[in-house]
C-alpha cells in the first residue's frame, strides 16, 4: 500500500512539474522573456508571444496602430510588408535590421531592447524560412 501511495504522489508531482515547464523566464519587471532555441524556431511557441510582450500593443504594432505600417499581431500582418521579413534572408530583414540597431532600433528607448538570443532567435526563424510553424 505505502508502495502504491509513494509511486501515485512521485507521478503526480512529475506530470506538474513537466506540465509548468516552459521556454520563459520572468524579466526584472514581472514581464515574460521569451527564450529561444538554437534552431527549429517556431512562430507559433516563440515569434508571436514575443511579439505579443514586447511589439504589437496599444500605440505600437498592434491591429489599431500599426506604427510604421507594420501590424505584428498574427503571421499574415507580419509577412504583408514587402521586405520587413524576407524568408531564408535575415541580413535582408527590415526587423533584423530595426532590432540589430543598422537602422533606427527598435523598440525605441527606453523601451528595453531584445536580448541578444532573441535577435539571434529570430534571425534563426527567418533563416529557416519564416515559416507559419
Amino acid at each position: 500500500m505505502k508502495k502504491w501511495f509513494f509511486k501515485r504522489g512521485f507521478l503526480i508531482a512529475l506530470i506538474f512539474g513537466a506540465a509548468s515547464c516552459k521556454n520563459t523566464v520572468s524579466g526584472p519587471n514581472g514581464q515574460t522573456t521569451i527564450v529561444f532555441p538554437s534552431s527549429n524556431v517556431s512562430y507559433i511557441k516563440y515569434i508571436q508571444p514575443l511579439f505579443n510582450i514586447d511589439c504589437n500593443y496599444s500605440g505600437c504594432h498592434d491591429s489599431g496602430t500599426k506604427a510604421g505600417g507594420l501590424d505584428l499581431t498574427d503571421y499574415n500582418s507580419a509577412m504583408s510588408v514587402p521586405g520587413v521579413i524576407v524568408p531564408g534572408n535575415s541580413k535582408s530583414s527590415i526587423l533584423v535590421q530595426r532590432i540589430t540597431g543598422q537602422l533606427p532600433i527598435m523598440p525605441p528607448p527606453p523601451l528595453p531592447t531584445l536580448t541578444p538570443n532573441q535577435i539571434q532567435g529570430i534571425k534563426t526563424w527567418i533563416d529557416e524560412g519564416a515559416k507559419d510553424n
